[in-house]
């Protein structure tokens, strides 16, 4: 069974910026490898964020939880396998603007 494809507008997916050296996996991160492939902005929430503080390990809706997932997209194979990481603002956005696309 094949992956879903997603289609995008062409000046959406100009604007994705794609890595083939991905990123280092630690949240929060400021290189730009490991940043949103539309903002920029580093992915994740660092382990010293002063929200977990406050937060509980039972949440599983505020804006820590929602900002602690990155979303990734891939295009190719193998060795030529590209990788594109979002915060789940620019995700939703993206999303958004295919499924206005589709209508």
């Amino acid at each position: 069974m094949s992956a879903p494809t997603l289609q995008f507008r062409p000046e959406i997916y100009a604007k994705i910026r794609w890595s083939r050296r991905g990123s280092c996996g630690n949240s929060g991160c400021k290189d730009p490898e490991c940043g949103c492939a539309l903002c920029a902005k580093p992915v994740g929430v660092a382990e010293d964020d002063p929200r977990f503080d406050e937060h509980s390990e039972f949440c599983d809706g505020c804006e820590l939880c929602i900002d602690q997932v990155p979303f990734i997209l891939f295009r190719g194979e193998g060795k030529q396998t590209e990788q594109a990481t979002f915060c789940s603002r620019c995700f939703n956005e993206l999303l958004a603007s295919t499924a206005r696309a589709a209508v």
